[in-house]
This record gives structure tokens, C-alpha cells and sequence, in this order.
């Protein structure tokens, strides 16, 4: 349920109205009659879905990973190619 509360009482009543969202409620802080925010309660995810999410991400970074070039390049250590072109 939606309700449209004034910018004035919402100062006043700050608290009240934290309360009421937490319980589920839907609150619109208006300016002038003019809609300007909405308080809602926070949506969760469930841990499936966070471990959907986290699965997500990482078969991104692997797709990104398998189109990079291997570094330092096979056969040859960091150190060989940071030191490539010094002098001996």
C-alpha cells in the first residue's frame, strides 16, 4: 500500500515512518504535492541468489581471462622478460 506523506511531517515523524516501511509499507515523501522520493523496504536476495550471482561473475571474469594472452609468455619466467634487452 502506497501512501503520499508531506516533507514536513515526514521530518516530524521520521522514526514512525522508518517503522511502518520495515513492516512493509510503501511511502512517498512529497514537496509541494509534488512526489519527490520513495521509502521502501530493502528486498533481500536469497542466498541462491547470491550464489547465482557470485557463479555469474565468475564465468564472466573466466570468459574475459580466456581471451587474454598468457603472461609472462610460455617457457619464459617475469624475470627473463622484465630483464629482456639489458645488458649482461
Amino acid at each position: 500500500m502506497n501512501v503520499t506523506i508531506g516533507l514536513a511531517e515526514a521530518k516530524a515523524r521520521f522514526s514512525e515512518i522508518v517503522d511502518r516501511v520495515q513492516t512493509g509499507e510503501t511511502i512517498i515523501i512529497a514537496r509541494n504535492s509534488e512526489p519527490v522520493a520513495e521509502l521502501r523496504p530493502l528486498r533481500r536476495p536469497t542466498p541462491e541468489e547470491t550464489v547465482a550471482r557470485i557463479r555469474a561473475i565468475g564465468r564472466r571474469v573466466a570468459k574475459r581471462n580466456a581471451r587474454k594472452a598468457h603472461w609472462p609468455p610460455r617457457g619464459r619466467t617475469l624475470r627473463e622478460v622484465a630483464h629482456e634487452g639489458h645488458r649482461r
